[in-house]
């Protein structure tokens, strides 16, 4: 298996420019397939990084290039031909090797710093007019969750060095965008091409989103939602590490198609691990649980058609993309070949931009399934039987010693707040506290909605002590955490209690919930707004049920 992973702007800087090189010494075909696979791979580590705009000046020279990539006869290229790449490659170049993306401290805590994607700055740029009458309260919540606003006026726009992390564009007047608007907008992404661009209270009008997608937005959020409706965005884009890397399993008998696959999946980060005889597909698929299958189509044992029919006998492989290698140019055969389980059907010899790009594809999607089906869809947190299968696999692949923390989190009187404001201001709360809960614990934290107002969190490498003192300041923040709702006023506050367990005094995972959960009542008990260990709870002879019959709805 190989293990291949994105680097920095520069190295890609650095490869471009070789590449290119040696395409320019040589004339050789060969050297531009190299360049045209490394721009490929550009664009997909800037869409990683979530860098729009370097992303659309590398997808803009990639474009030129892959309509070259096809046929060695327009090679070598004419001079017109190669002082364009040239022009862009030079510009691309310029804005790769002048990214500097600085770390803001912030409440977020990273795992594994040292790669671009987990550099990222807290900087927001809010553009409006001072008197917007949502300015002051956005900036309050952005500061609260760890970012750092700065506010300019349409008329005064910015010409600061340092890139924000994103620019959030409100109108000067309500749902409206002028032309003169959408070209200071051009403007800012001309200035800070690397970030995010958000137009809110944007008309839902196909010709103006299209005008400001063509101006360099990135996302127009509709007049309807509320400026809250930013903060999940924002703390996605400094989101580090919680994707898991691509896995592929190669099918294939033929060692040099196994190579040149490998060799395309790894330039573009895919990791990938290669079998010759499909008598070991099940229990390969066990073991290495990859994302997507290149399976070939004819095999010395068995075609691949019926491997992936044996595959699909197994109800958890029922939706895992196969895409089929072969030299098959039949079409009547490839659409049998598709309608017995297949997912795409590639010619060899593939196109190794076009087998990453269809690999990539075809894994985002069985991932946005996968995801659907096992994260709540208010919070977008795990859900509680994904949130207690992962505790169980953390504990049970634990070592002897090992430090982990189970803390279940509850909202303090949760059903008078539905009572008094309504369920669309609850709703609010949960996210909230959602939303705090990922801002400020580590992208290896596991963090649920064990359901309702409950929450569970994980947290691995930490002793009971620290996970307390982590857990109370959470706490603390959360009840002066203000949450708008329509009513006079504009705004509440909540608070939750909170029970906390470490692996060490408990067997397994469903002990160790368990004592959390004993724990959380406790606090409940104690009055409410508190960080309670399992080792006081364990003294408490009250049990569950008993203690939901004497609090009641008051919990």
């Amino acid at each position: 298996m190989t293990s291949s992973s994105f680097h920095s702007a520069p190295v890609f800087a650095e490869a471009l420019e070789t590449h290119w090189r040696d395409y320019r010494t040589s004339k050789d075909f060969a050297f531009f397939v190299e360049f045209a696979v490394s721009l490929n791979s550009l664009s997909e580590y800037l869409k990683q990084c979530q860098m729009p705009g370097l992303m659309r000046l590398a997808e803009e020279l990639e474009h030129i290039a892959l309509a070259l990539f096809g046929d060695a006869a327009q090679h070598p290229l004419l001079a017109e031909q190669r002082d364009n790449i040239e022009g862009k490659l030079a510009h691309l170049l310029d804005e790769l090797r002048h990214h500097k993306e600085t770390t803001t401290p912030g409440h977020r805590q990273s795992d594994a710093p040292g790669s671009d994607c987990q550099k990222r700055s807290r900087g927001v740029l809010i553009v409006a007019t001072d008197d917007h009458p949502s300015l002051e309260a956005m900036c309050g919540q952005l500061r609260f969750f760890g970012f750092l606003p700065a506010v300019t006026s349409w008329s005064e726009l910015t010409t600061a060095e340092q890139a924000p992390l994103a620019i959030l564009c409100l109108p000067e007047q309500p749902g409206a965008w002028p032309e003169a608007t959408v070209t200071a907008i051009a403007s800012l992404r001309t200035h800070f091409p690397s970030s995010h661009i958000y137009c809110l209270e944007v008309p839902v009008e196909l010709e103006n989103i299209i005008r400001l997608q063509r101006a360099g937005v990135d996302t127009c959020i509709p007049a309807t939602s509320g400026y809250t409706d930013i903060l999940p965005l924002l703390l996605n884009l400094v989101r580090d590490n919680e994707q898991e890397a691509d896995r592929v399993l190669i099918v294939e008998d033929s060692q040099v198609a196994t190579a040149v696959a490998r060799r395309a999946l790894a330039q573009h980060g895919i990791n990938s691990l290669s079998i010759a005889d499909p008598r070991h597909l099940l229990d390969v698929v066990a073991q290495y649980r990859p994302d997507a299958i290149l399976m070939d189509m004819y095999m010395p044992f068995c075609s691949g058609v019926e491997a992936t029919a044996a595959l699909r006998q197994v109800a958890a492989y029922q939706s895992l993309p196969v895409i089929y290698l072969s030299g098959e140019t039949d079409i009547a055969q490839q659409v049998e070949a598709l309608r017995l389980g297949g997912d795409q059907f590639l010619t060899k010899p593939f196109n190794p931009v076009v087998l990453a790009a269809v690999v990539k594809t075809k894994i985002a999607r069985y991932r946005e399934m996968r995801q659907s089906s096992q994260h709540d869809g208010l919070t977008g947190l795990l859900n509680h039987t994904t949130s207690k299968m992962r505790i169980s696999q953390r504990v049970a692949e634990a070592s002897p010693g090992d430090r982990f923390v189970v803390a279940m989190l509850d909202i303090d009187r949760f059903k008078r707040i539905n009572d008094t404001y309504g369920h669309p201001t609850g709703d609010q709360v949960i996210r909230d506290l959602a939303w705090l809960l990922r801002g400020r614990l580590r992208s290896s934290d596991l963090i649920g909605r064990y359901g309702g107002e409950e929450f569970i969190v994980a947290l691995s490498d930490i002793d009971l002590a620290c996970a307390i003192t982590q857990l109370e300041r959470i706490r603390e923040d959360f009840a002066v955490l203000p949450h708008a709702h329509n009513s006079a006023g504009g705004a509440i506050y909540a608070s939750f209690s909170c029970g906390v367990a470490a692996l060490a005094d408990y067997p397994d995972a469903s002990a160790l919930i368990a004592a959390a959960d004993m724990a959380l009542l406790q606090a409940k008990r104690s009055g409410r707004n508190r960080v309670v260990a399992a080792a006081i709870a364990a003294s408490c002879s009250i049990v569950r049920a008993e203690v939901e019959e004497a609090a009641g709805s008051a919990l």
